[in-house]
């Protein structure tokens, strides 16, 4: 027997020796049943056949060799079958519903489905030939490969790896700001927005923004945002020239490239420390008009 072990509705190579040869009365049965094989042995009394495996529980199964018209008693072999799963679709979206559907487990039994780690259905049972069929919505999670297992509560446990979608989001395209000046003193509130990006395991976007260069390390605390769900984002940034640029992420962790806007913008001229300091000392500049201006007028009046 080749193999040994086997799951359902694969094939095996069932061989024999010592029978009569050139005798086309070798009948072959599995369980019991009559495989149908049409066998016809050698000239030195060897045949080979393939034989698929049908629906059926976990355990060991038998094939037997029969020979009608000679009295050669049971020839058998034995044939341990296990379980196996298939996916449909092979390689689904994150969040898609998929259909998990195994054979060779043992017969009306419950059935508990993991994805990782996750328990991920709602405990199909198999049939009287060890069949089931169970649906789950595919979690989101960065990795490139999981596994599906499946297992029955007599310990036959069958897995699936599970590919994920590898491309990348497409490339962003920096809309604003461009060559812009925000306000003249202080901070300012800036828009920044790009152009949308769709993925069937959903998009997420991150923004940096860093002050004076394109080196974007280090950035300043805040200057970058994780995260956003929404092509656009709204930050406070003291005056400067600041450089910013985004990428995009899908929902299997694909990652797009960088894309920096090509040109820089420009808040305020004067940064809200100084606009104080200069308030200060615009105030003290004025008491001292006004006193020596009432000085003044109460002299001339003396």
């Amino acid at each position: 027997m080749t193999p040994p072990t086997s799951t359902p509705r694969s094939t095996v190579t069932i061989k024999g020796t010592g029978f009569p040869a050139k005798n086309q009365d070798i009948k072959v049965s599995f369980d019991g049943n009559d495989t149908k094989l049409s066998i016809v042995t050698s000239a030195l009394g060897s045949f080979t056949a393939e034989f698929t495996i049908p629906d059926t529980m976990a355990g060991t199964h038998q094939f037997q060799a029969i020979d009608e018209n000679l009295a050669l008693g049971d020839i058998t072999a034995n044939l341990q079958v296990g379980p196996t799963i298939s996916l449909q679709p092979e390689q689904p979206e994150i969040g898609a519903e998929v259909t998990l559907t195994g054979w060779g487990f043992a017969a009306r039994n419950t059935i508990a489905i993991k994805y990782d780690d996750i328990a991920v259905s709602n405990s199909p049972t198999t049939n009287d030939t060890g069949n089931f069929t169970g649906k789950f919505t595919v979690p989101e999670n960065p990795a490139d490969t999981h596994i599906i297992t499946a297992t029955d509560k007599a310990g036959n446990v069958a897995t699936f790896g599970l590919p994920l979608e590898g491309t990348a989001p497409s490339v962003l395209n920096p809309i604003s700001p461009a060559q812009e000046r925000f306000g003249l003193f202080g901070s300012q509130l800036v828009i920044f927005t790009w152009s949308e990006v769709s993925d069937p395991s959903g998009v997420t976007y991150i923004l940096e923004v860093n002050r004076g260069n394109i080196s974007f390390f280090p950035l300043e605390p805040g200057m970058r945002k994780p995260d956003l769900t929404k092509p656009n984002c709204v930050m406070r940034l003291e005056p400067g020239t600041y450089y910013w640029r985004v990428k995009a992420i899908d929902g299997a962790g694909n990652e797009s490239e960088w894309v920096l806007s090509p040109y820089p913008f420009q808040v305020g001229l004067l940064s809200g420390f100084y606009l104080a300091i200069g308030a200060i000392i615009f105030l003290i500049v004025f008491i001292f008009i006004v006193r020596a201006f009432f000085r003044r007028v109460s002299e001339y009046y003396k």
